[in-house]
Parts: C-alpha cells; sequence; structure tokens
C-alpha cells in the first residue's frame, strides 16, 4: 500500500537525523534542507516507520510556515506531491494541515487529531466539525473523550502506539552517567514549559511543596527522540500537569520503561494507568500533586507498567495493526 503522510514541520520537540535517515524515512518538503533533516520526534513519525516494518510505503510531506496562511501556502505542493505519487491513501495529521490536504485534493482524506486539536479552547472547533462531517473520510482520535467532543463524522478511537522496543527498563545509574545527570532525585516534565497547556507553573510548585532538598524538576525538550529512553530511565518519577490532553504519550512511555508516574486527571492517563502500583492521578491542586510525588520517591519500590502497553494492545505494531484495518475499510 502507497501511503502519503502530511504532517507540520514547525513541531518544536524536534530530532535530528543524518542525511541518510533522512533518505531513508522519505522525507519530502517544500525547498532544500540545511544539513540535517527535521523530524517531529514523535507519532507520526515514528507510526510511519512501523508502516514500513509491516511491508508499506510511506512517504511523509511536511508542512513548512505558521498559521492558517502558512498552511494555506502549501497547498500547491502538496497537489504535485500527490499527483505525482499515486496514493492509495492520503493520511493528514492535525487540524490545520488536514484543512491544507482538503484543499489540495478530492480523494478520500484519512485525518488523525490530537488533544490540543480539540480539547482546548479553539476557535476552530466549528471549523474542524465541518470537515469531518463533509470532507474527511474517516477521522481518528486519541480518546473517548476527543470523539464525544468532536461529535460527528466518522471517528474512530485510535491512540499513539509505543515503540517498546526503543523505550524499555535499563540501569538508572547508567542512564544517569550517560546524560551527566547528578545522584538527585529528578521528577521528570516531558514537555515545553512555555505551552500553557502543559501548565508548568504546578509542577514547580508541587516539587517546591514536598520541601525535598534532594530532589530536582527536569523539564526535558527538543532533544534527540533516541535520548528520550535515557531520561526515563534516570528519573525517578514523570510529572504531568497538564490542563487538556489527548493520548499522553509521555506517560506510556514512562510506563513502558516502568517509570513511576503523577499525572493529573487527563486525556487517557486514567484508563491506562488504573490500578498499577506508583501511578497516582490527581486533579489540579499543588498539595495534592506533591503528596503524591513526594510518596512516589519515598516509598518507592520497583513498579511494572510495561506489561499494561501490551494487554491494551498500545505497542506499535498493535497499534499499526489498526491503522492498516482503517485504510483498508477506506479503500474498500
Amino acid at each position: 500500500m502507497r501511503i502519503l503522510f502530511v504532517l507540520s514541520g514547525n513541531n518544536r520537540e524536534i530530532g535530528f537525523v543524518s542525511g541518510a535517515a533522512a533518505r531513508d524515512s522519505a522525507v519530502s518538503e517544500p525547498g532544500p534542507l540545511p544539513g540535517a533533516a527535521v523530524l517531529p520526534v514523535k507519532n507520526p513519525v515514528h507510526q510511519a516507520a512501523t508502516l514500513r516494518k509491516l511491508g508499506h510505503d510511506v512517504d511523509l510531506y511536511f508542512i513548512r510556515g505558521r498559521g492558517l496562511a502558512g498552511y494555506l501556502s502549501a497547498v500547491p505542493g502538496i497537489r504535485r506531491k500527490i499527483m505525482q505519487g499515486r496514493y492509495d491513501i492520503i493520511h493528514a495529521h492535525y487540524s490545520l494541515t488536514a484543512f491544507a490536504v482538503s484543499l489540495a485534493c478530492t480523494r478520500k482524506i484519512i485525518v488523525s487529531l490530537t488533544g490540543s486539536d480539540l480539547m482546548g479552547v479553539t476557535l476552530m472547533l466549528p471549523v474542524t466539525r465541518f470537515f469531518s462531517r463533509f470532507r474527511w473520510k474517516k477521522v481518528i482520535v486519541k480518546t473517548p473523550e476527543m470523539k464525544t467532543r468532536l461529535k460527528c463524522g466518522d471517528i474512530t478511537v485510535l491512540p499513539n502506539g509505543v515503540d517498546t522496543e526503543m523505550f524499555a527498563p535499563s540501569d538508572k545509574s547508567e542512564a544517569r552517567k550517560r546524560l551527566g545527570l547528578r545522584r538527585d532525585k529528578i521528577v521528570l516534565f516531558v514537555a515545553d514549559p512555555s505551552r500553557y497547556e502543559k501548565n508548568f507553573p504546578l509542577a514547580q510548585e508541587a516539587v517546591r511543596r514536598t520541601g525535598r532538598d534532594d530532589t530536582t524538576l527536569l523539564p526535558v525538550f527538543g532533544v534527540p527522540h533516541e535520548l528520550m529512553p535515557d531520561y526515563y530511565n534516570a528519573a525517578d518519577v514523570l510529572l504531568l500537569t497538564s490542563l487538556w490532553e489527548g493520548s499522553v504519550n509521555s506517560v506510556k512511555e514512562a510506563m513502558a520503561c516502568n517509570l513511576p508516574v503523577v499525572s493529573t486527571d487527563v486525556g487517557d492517563v486514567r484508563i491506562n494507568t488504573s490500578g498499577l502500583d506508583g501511578y497516582y492521578v490527581t486533579g489540579f491542586d499543588a498539595s495534592a500533586i506533591s503528596t503524591k510525588v513526594d510518596e512516589a520517591i519515598r516509598k518507592y519500590k520497583p513498579v511494572n507498567a510495561r506489561d499494561r502497553i501490551f494487554e491494551l494492545k498500545l505497542d506499535s505494531a498493535s497499534v499499526a495493526g489498526r491503522l492498516i484495518e482503517i485504510y483498508n475499510s477506506v479503500n474498500s
């Protein structure tokens, strides 16, 4: 099956791959890339790689340009790419990207939406609903809550998968040595602190209230993706204080590495971690979060959340198999 992924090239959480790796990834962008290619570190690039392992031909087309005007300026390039590629599936990732693809072609379009597309306060929601009802063949969302929010169109709930080969438990001291981290207790915050919905000030206040002099709150973003397993394995707990989320990649990656998690009740965190020792879901009260962070550190014992990833079929191969079923249903 020939598949085209169309996605934003403006993601601030980026990793770098060599020119050879870029060629292997079939990266397509309007204009030359100086030096190394720039790829978003998480889905859908990893999703494309998993589909390739299953024998499918996947190209990536990145839109460079911000705001509605930037995406609309990409329409001619998208149209040329689609006409040249003879693709069986056009899969657009994120709402603005999907709007541009919808203007570029009349083909059957599959769209993946994220938490920020639907769960935030957005003026684009009515437009998204319009395209979902009248233009997009299938819409993939990450959680049942997102499906309820969108309300219309042919909607399927399919969370992002975890690369369980990359994200796996390893020795903490060795991970810290590779990263050059100290021996303090580490509370990991995997997000850009400047993003409003990530609610970093709440994380800061919660860690401050633990009163622990031996604890460091470590924000991590914009690092090469291949380093992330070391950060999970070097940490003592992952802290998520987001105001909203879809399917939370960082929590699932932490689970795959058996790292304890303290999280606000957003996205699919409660569903995925229910009943697991070392995994705490809280409200937005700094004192309550602080108590759980302290408990996760003070009462540390080995946790086993990795098996839950496979039980819920959230590993990459399982999610890719479900995605292929969606593609086949559109082409039938």
